[in-house]
C-alpha cells in the first residue's frame, strides 16, 4: 500500500512539472535603439508580477522563459523610455527603445550636487553636448560664446593658444579679477582652455548670487561648473571615434589703411606741402610710388590640423571614457613665430562596486607649447608697425647703400647691430620718421620666446548610499603644473627710437599644485508623494603651493653674453662671466589655504512650491586677512512657482498650449577673494631698500622702512544679487522662453590711496569703492520637425548696465594709464568714477566742424563749443566704454536624411573702440583712411572730421572723441554642412557611423569700425579694454573634417 501511494504521488508530481513545463513560453529577440537601430548592451527585461528576468548581450539580443503566453514584459534602460510589452502567444519579439527626451525630467548640476531642471529656482544657464558639438574652436570658453545670456566671451587675441576670457552679468571690480569661478569635474581650475568642447558633457553657468553662494568667496564673478563626459554608451556597446580637421586660415577683416598714392595725398592735405621734395630725397617716384602692402608682407594663409580619437563604453555597473587630442595650429603671421601645440588626454572611469558604493575617477593631461608675437603695446611691437608704417617704405633692403644716414653710422662702429634677414637681405625702415618698432618683420625674427607646460588635473572620489536617498561622496582632487620659459634678444638698430643697445636671456621655471579634498552628504526624498525634501552637507579644505624659480643675464655696452653664438648656447649655462655681463636670480615659495563648510535646503511641494537656502563660512590664510577677521559668510535664498501644474492652468489651458509656466526669485551674497594677496592689511617692511645717515657720521648704511600703511580693518569684495526670473514652455515644449532680470551690488573694492606725507608710506589699502551691474536677459528656443526635416532654432539677448556707486570721499578717480599703453602720447585715458561706468573712457568731447575753416570744435566742461586751442584737462570728460550694452547670440540646426547644417552667429552693440594708432607727435605714419575720406574740404564743408593740416599735430583733436568709433558687430562664426553615410554602407565595412563635414567659422564680420577686428580691437590690461594699438585678430577659417565610429 505504501509503495502504492508513493508510486502515484510521483506521477502526479511528473505530470504536473510536465503541465507547468507546458504552459510556460520561450520568448527571445534584439532590442535596438530607435535612433540609430544599434543594438543596446544591458537592456533589462523583467516579467511582471515575478522576478523572472534578463538583461541583453554584447549583440542585443536576449531569451527568457515566461510563466504562459499572456504574459506581461517590462523593458527598461537608463535614458530611454520604459516600456510594458504584452506577450499575447508570441515567441520572438523584437524592440526599439526611444530615448527619453522629456524636459521637466532634465537635471542640471550645480554645487555640489544635481538638481531637476523643473526644480530650479536660480539663474542657471546649461549648455549640453549638442549645443557645442561640431564647434571648430579648441577651447571650452569660447565654445560658450553666444550660448547664453547674460555671458560675455572676451578675445582679446586671435593668436594660437590665446584663450578666450568670461565676464557673466557684467564687471563688478576695479581690480582684474572680473573672471569666474571655473569648476570640471569639482575640481578648480586655472583655466578650461585645455577642455576640447567634444570632451564635455555639459557646461552650466550660474549667473545669480542664490545658485553661486554655495561657492562663497570665490564666486562673486559667477562660477562656471563643466562636466566631462562619462563614457556611457547610448546602447551599451564600446565606441570607438576618430577625428580630423583641417583647418585653413587667413586674416577675417582688413583694415582701411592708406596706400601709397592716398597716403602721400592725406600728408600734403595735413599740410606737408613738400611731400614731392621728401620723396625724391627719400628715392620714392612722387608720381608712381612702388607701394608696400604691410598687411599683407605680414599676414599670410595658414593651416591647422586637430586629430581626437575617443574610446567610450558603460553598462549598468559602470563606465568608462578615453579621449587624445592633439592639435598643431601655426597662425597667420608669416614665418613659425606664432605657433600653439596641445596634446591633451582625459581618462574617466566610475564603478559601482556594491549597491551602496561607488568609486570614480577624472583625470587630465595636457602638454602644450607655444611661440607668439608681440601686440598690444608702442614699443617691440610687430603688429603695431604693421598698421603704422608708411606704404612707401620697401619691406627690404639690398644694400648698404639704401641705408638712412643713422643706419651708416651705427653699421659703420658696429655693424653686428644692423640685423640679416633670413634671405639675406637688410631690414629696411621709414625715411619719413622715426617708427617705434622700425620694421614688423624685424620685430618678428628678433623675437625667441618660447613657452611650454605640462599640467595633470584630476579627480577622484567614494560615492556611498547607505540608505535609500542619501549619498555620501568623499573628493580628493588635485592639480600639478609645470612650465617653462627661455627668451634671448640681441642687439639691433633701425632708428633712434626703435633699437636695443644690450644683449639679454632669460628662463624660467614654474611649479606649483593645488589639491582638495571635500567631503558632503546629499539627502533627496519624496515624502508621502507631494512633499520632496533636500538637504546638502559638506566641508573643503584646500591648499596651493608654488616654487617658481627665474633666472636672466644682460650684457651692458653692447657687449655678448654668452660663449657661442649658434642657437644651442643660447641657454643660462653658456652665459659668461664678464665684467659686463649681470646676472639675476630670484626664487620665493608660496603657499596658501582655505578652510570652507556649506550647505543646502530644499523643498518642494507637490511640484508646485518650491524654497531653497544656501550658506557657506570661508576661512583663508592670514596671506590674505587678520585672523580676526578670516572668515566670510555667504547666504542665500531662492524660491520658484510653478503656476502650470495648479488645477486653475490646467483645467482652463490645454498643456498642448502651455506645457510650463514658472516665476521664480532669488536674493544672495558672495565674494571675490582672489583681490587680496600679499598681506594687504599689514605694513610690510623694505628690508635694506634705503640708505640711513646717523647723527653727524657722515656715512650712509643700508635701513629699511614700511612701505605702506597698516589697515587691520581690510575685507574682501562683496556682491549682493536680486534675480527675478519667468520659465515658460509652450506647445508641446516646442517653445521654449526665458527671462530674468537681474541687479547686482558689488561693495569694498579694494583701492590703493596714497596717505598724508608726513606717515612716509607709499600706499595704502582701503575698502573704498561700490559697483552696480543690472539688466535682463532674454533667451528662447524652437525645437521642432517636418516630416523627415527636424530643426531646432535657439536665441539668446541681454542687456547691462554699469555703474559705479561710490568712491572713496578722498578720491575723485582713479586713472588708468594713457593711451591704454605707455608710450602711445595720447591724453586720453580710462577713469574709474562715481557716476560713470567702469573704466569709461575720459577724453575730449568732440562735437564736430567749423563750416568755414574746417576746424574741429570740442564742448568743454561748461557745456560751451569752443576751439582745440581753449581745452584743458578739465574739460576731459565720460565719452563712452568699451563694455558692451547689449550681447546677442542666434543657431539653427538642420538635419534631414543624412545632411545636417549648423548655422551660428553672435554680436555686441553698445560698446565704443578707441583708434590710438595716431600719434600727433609722429604725423608721418600711416593711419585708417576714415580720415581722408570724411575730410572738410572747401567743396565738402558738411564732412564730419576737420581739414587734415588743422590736426595733424593737434595732441587734444587725437585725444578726443574723434578717435572713437562704434565697437558694435555680428559675426558669423560658423556655417558648416556635414553628411552622414547611410548605416546600410558603412556597416558593410565594420564602421558604425561616418561623417564629413565643411565649415566656414568667424568668415563673415558685419561693423562699421574701420580698423582691424572690432572684437579683438582691445588691450588685456585693466583699465585698458577698448583701446585698439594693434591686436592680433581673429582668424577666419575653412574646416575640412571627417570623424567615423565603429
Amino acid at each position: 500500500m505504501l509503495m502504492k501511494t508513493r508510486i502515484l504521488l510521483l506521477l502526479a508530481f511528473v505530470v504536473f512539472c510536465c503541465t507547468t513545463a507546458m504552459a510556460q513560453t520561450q520568448v527571445k529577440g534584439t532590442v535596438v535603439s530607435a535612433n540609430d537601430s544599434e543594438p543596446m548592451i544591458g537592456v533589462a527585461i523583467l516579467e511582471d508580477g515575478t522576478t523572472n528576468g534578463c538583461i541583453t548581450d554584447l549583440n542585443g539580443n536576449y531569451s527568457l522563459l515566461v510563466q504562459n503566453g499572456n504574459a506581461t514584459l517590462t523593458v527598461s534602460f537608463v535614458g530611454y523610455k520604459t516600456q510594458t510589452i504584452n506577450v499575447n502567444g508570441r515567441s520572438v519579439i523584437n524592440i526599439r527603445l526611444e530615448e527619453d527626451t522629456k524636459v521637466l525630467d532634465e537635471v542640471v548640476v550645480v554645487g555640489y550636487g544635481v538638481q531637476r531642471k523643473s526644480d530650479l529656482t536660480g539663474a542657471v544657464a546649461s549648455v549640453n553636448s549638442d549645443d557645442i558639438k561640431n564647434l571648430s574652436t579648441v577651447d571650452a570658453g569660447a565654445a560658450l560664446q553666444g550660448k547664453a545670456a547674460g555671458v560675455q566671451i572676451l578675445n582679446t587675441s586671435g593668436a594660437p593658444g590665446e584663450g578666450a576670457q568670461i565676464r557673466i552679468r557684467g564687471y563688478s571690480s576695479n581690480s582684474d579679477q572680473l573672471g569666474p569661478l571655473l569648476i570640471v569635474d569639482g575640481l578648480k581650475v586655472d583655466n578650461i582652455q585645455y577642455l576640447d568642447p567634444s570632451m564635455i558633457e555639459s557646461m552650466e553657468v550660474l549667473k545669480d548670487a542664490a545658485s553661486a553662494a554655495i561657492y562663497g568667496a570665490q564666486a562673486g564673478n559667477g562660477v562656471v561648473l563643466i562636466t566631462t563626459k562619462t563614457g556611457s554608451s547610448a546602447n551599451g556597446r564600446p565606441k570607438i571615434t576618430y577625428s580630423f580637421k583641417a583647418i585653413n586660415q587667413r586674416l577675417g577683416k582688413t583694415p582701411e589703411l592708406f596706400g601709397a598714392k592716398d597716403w602721400i595725398k592725406y600728408k600734403e592735405m595735413s599740410g606737408f606741402t613738400d611731400m614731392e621734395a621728401r620723396c625724391e630725397a627719400n628715392g620714392v617716384d612722387y608720381n608712381n610710388p612702388q607701394e608696400t602692402n604691410w598687411v599683407k608682407e605680414v599676414f599670410d594663409n595658414s593651416w591647422a590640423t586637430q586629430h581626437s580619437v575617443t574610446f567610450q563604453g558603460g553598462n549598468d555597473k559602470g563606465h568608462f571614457f578615453t579621449s587624445i587630442n592633439y592639435i598643431d595650429n601655426d597662425g597667420i603671421v608669416r614665418g613659425k613665430k606664432d605657433t600653439y601645440t596641445r596634446l591633451t588626454a582625459q581618462l574617466n572611469a566610475d564603478y559601482q562596486l556594491y549597491k551602496w558604493i561607488k568609486v570614480g575617477t577624472n583625470t587630465s593631461i595636457e602638454k602644450w607649447a607655444t611661440r607668439n608675437i608681440t601686440h598690444q603695446s608702442a614699443y617691440g611691437s610687430m603688429l603695431a608697425s604693421t598698421l603704422l608704417l608708411d606704404p612707401l617704405t620697401p619691406v627690404y633692403w639690398d644694400s648698404v647703400d639704401d641705408f638712412p644716414t643713422s643706419m651708416k653710422d651705427v653699421y659703420n662702429t658696429n655693424p653686428d647691430k644692423i640685423l640679416v634677414a633670413p634671405n639675406g637681405k637688410y631690414y629696411a625702415t621709414s625715411k619719413f620718421q622715426n617708427d617705434d618698432n622700425g620694421n614688423p618683420l624685424l620685430q618678428r625674427d628678433r623675437r625667441n620666446q618660447k613657452n611650454s607646460g605640462f599640467t595633470v588635473r584630476g579627480t577622484a572620489f567614494v560615492d556611498l548610499t547607505p540608505i535609500d536617498g542619501l549619498v555620501m561622496t568623499s573628493r580628493f582632487s588635485y592639480r600639478i603644473a609645470q612650465s617653462n620659459s627661455h627668451n634671448y634678444s640681441e642687439p639691433y638698430y633701425m632708428n633712434g627710437q626703435a633699437k636695443a643697445d644690450d644683449y639679454s636671456i632669460s628662463a624660467n621655471a614654474n611649479n606649483n599644485h593645488y589639491y582638495q579634498w571635500e567631503n558632503f552628504a546629499n539627502f533627496n526624498k519624496t515624502l508621502f508623494d507631494k512633499h520632496n525634501v533636500g538637504a546638502m552637507i559638506g566641508m573643503s579644505y584646500t591648499e596651493y603651493r608654488s616654487d617658481n624659480v627665474s633666472a636672466s643675464a644682460t650684457g651692458s655696452g653692447g657687449n655678448k653674453i654668452l660663449s657661442g653664438d649658434a642657437d644651442n648656447f643660447k641657454y643660462l649655462d653658456y652665459v659668461n662671466s664678464a665684467s659686463t655681463t649681470t646676472k639675476s636670480i630670484g626664487n620665493l615659495p608660496g603657499v596658501s589655504t582655505s578652510l570652507s563648510y556649506f550647505g543646502r535646503l530644499l523643498y518642494t511641494y507637490d511640484n508646485r512650491y518650491s524654497l531653497q537656502f544656501n550658506y557657506r563660512a570661508d576661512a583663508f590664510d592670514t596671506s590674505k586677512l587678520p585672523a580676526d577677521k578670516r572668515w566670510g559668510k555667504f547666504p542665500s535664498m531662492s524660491a520658484g512657482w510653478t503656476i502650470s501644474n495648479e488645477k486653475f492652468i490646467k483645467e482652463n489651458i490645454s498643456s498642448d498650449i502651455l506645457s510650463f509656466l514658472k516665476i521664480r526669485a532669488s536674493w544672495g551674497r558672495n565674494g571675490n577673494v582672489n583681490v587680496l594677496n600679499n598681506y594687504p592689511y599689514t605694513a610690510p617692511i623694505s628690508y635694506n631698500s634705503a640708505w640711513y645717515q646717523y647723527g653727524n657720521n657722515p656715512d650712509q648704511y643700508y635701513g629699511s622702512y614700511p612701505s605702506g600703511l597698516a589697515n587691520p580693518n581690510l575685507k574682501w569684495e562683496t556682491s549682493e544679487q536680486l534675480d527675478l526670473g519667468l520659465d515658460m514652455r509652450f506647445l508641446n515644449d516646442r517653445l521654449t522662453v526665458s527671462l530674468d532680470y537681474y541687479n547686482k551690488n558689488t561693495k569694498d573694492l579694494l583701492v590703493k590711496i596714497n596717505p598724508v606725507p608726513e606717515v612716509y608710506t607709499n600706499q595704502t589699502t582701503v575698502n573704498a569703492g561700490e559697483v552696480n551691474n543690472k539688466g535682463f536677459e532674454f533667451e528662447a528656443s524652437w525645437k521642432d520637425h517636418i516630416g523627415d526635416l527636424a530643426y531646432n532654432v535657439n536665441a539668446n539677448f541681454s542687456t547691462l548696465k554699469n555703474e559705479v556707486t561710490y568712491l572713496y570721499d578722498d578720491l575723485q578717480r582713479i586713472t588708468a594709464s594713457k593711451g591704454g599703453v605707455d608710450g602711445t602720447n595720447n591724453k586720453v585715458h580710462t577713469a574709474f568714477e562715481e557716476g560713470h561706468s567702469i573704466w569709461y573712457f575720459r577724453a575730449f568731447d568732440y562735437v564736430g566742424v567749423d563750416r568755414e575753416t574746417g576746424a574741429p570744435q570740442f564742448r568743454n566742461h561748461e557745456g560751451k563749443i569752443v576751439n582745440s586751442s581753449e581745452l584743458t584737462d578739465e574739460d576731459m570728460t565720460d565719452i563712452g566704454s568699451a563694455i558692451p550694452k547689449f550681447t546677442y547670440g542666434i543657431t539653427i540646426n538642420l538635419e534631414y536624411k543624412g545632411i545636417d547644417f549648423t548655422a551660428f552667429g553672435t554680436g555686441v552693440a553698445g560698446n565704443k573702440i578707441f583708434n590710438i594708432l595716431y600719434r600727433a607727435d609722429s604725423p608721418l605714419r600711416n593711419s585708417l583712411r576714415y580720415y581722408m575720406d570724411n575730410a572738410w574740404t572747401p567743396e565738402n564743408k558738411g564732412a564730419s572730421m576737420p581739414a587734415p593740416d588743422q590736426v595733424a599735430t593737434d595732441l587734444n583733436f587725437w585725444g578726443s572723441s574723434a578717435s572713437m568709433f562704434n565697437g558694435s558687430y555680428f559675426k558669423i562664426k560658423q556655417l558648416q554642412l556635414g553628411y552622414t553615410l547611410p548605416k546600410r554602407l558603412t556597416q558593410k565595412v565594420a564602421i558604425k557611423n561616418l561623417r564629413f563635414f565643411v565649415s566656414l567659422d568667424d568668415f563673415f564680420t558685419f561693423s562699421k569700425y574701420p580698423g582691424m577686428d572690432p572684437e579683438t580691437a582691445t588691450t588685456s590690461r585693466n583699465g585698458g579694454a577698448g583701446f585698439d594699438i594693434g591686436s592680433y585678430p581673429t582668424m577666419k577659417k575653412c574646416t575640412f573634417g571627417a570623424s567615423f565610429s565603429f
